[in-house]
């Protein structure tokens, strides 16, 4: 378990997951061809005003030794001082929301079950990514199937899936996403997503944007962009 290793430089209590990467290089089907290896490995410490966060990288190559998946997990460790002044900003920021520019924005009301983040709400395949998503959970120790900010990520991929198509995370992709407020349970979300561009240093990438807010508020619990790999 990697939290709970003693080389591990944080406690595994209280731990926020605040961003996460996945890069798909094949398709996730290929792991199911032979035996195939899993990597974790802690990349880099980095001191923050909020506290100290930690990336987490965790890989699966195929029997032939090929990647196929990437996933980089940023977990914070916040200091005690941010944690009061968190609790008294969301209630100034409750009216904050990430609207999309785009005409073309596809809306989804989900029902969020007291179970979240105890079942598998992506089951189109049986080596789906939500599999892969749920996996760092597993590794880190934590004892339910997967966390909640994992439950919501498969959430919006698996609608995203739903009507846009499969071709949308088929392998090769990117997926970034950034984990805003926490997800009360039970209760009912809007899941956006639409085709956006986004502008780099040197480059813009084509993709969809995605984002989760609870229903009848602007609080958003999550952010998240596909794009080609």
């Amino acid at each position: 378990m990697v939290l709970t290793d003693g080389d591990f430089r944080l406690s595994p209590a209280g731990l926020v997951h605040v961003r996460q990467s996945l890069k798909t290089l094949q398709p996730v089907d290929e792991l199911k061809k032979g035996p195939f290896k899993l990597q974790v490995q802690v990349l880099e410490y980095r001191q923050i005003d909020t506290g100290v966060e930690v990336d987490v990288c965790l890989s699966a190559t195929c029997r032939t030794g090929r990647p196929v998946w990437e996933s980089i997990q940023t977990l914070l460790s916040e200091n005690k001082l941010h944690q009061v002044n968190k609790c008294l900003s969301r209630k100034a920021n409750k009216s904050q929301s990430v609207e999309p520019v785009s005409e073309n924005v596809k809306q989804v009301e989900i029902r969020v079950p007291r179970t979240a983040g105890l079942q598998c709400v992506w089951s189109f395949s049986d080596f789906s990514p939500y599999q892969l998503l749920s996996l760092p959970a597993r590794l880190f120790g934590y004892t339910s199937r997967t966390s909640p900010s994992l439950w919501m990520l498969s959430v919006c991929l698996a609608e995203i899936e739903k009507h846009k198509g499969v071709d949308t995370i088929t392998a090769p992709v990117n997926v970034t996403v950034q984990f805003m407020e926490p997800l009360l349970v039970p209760g009912r979300v809007m899941i956006k997503f639409w085709d956006t561009t986004i502008n780099g240093d040197q480059s813009s990438a084509q993709g969809l944007s995605f984002y989760m807010e609870q229903h009848g508020t602007n609080i958003s619990h999550i952010m998240g962009f596909i794009s080609r790999s």
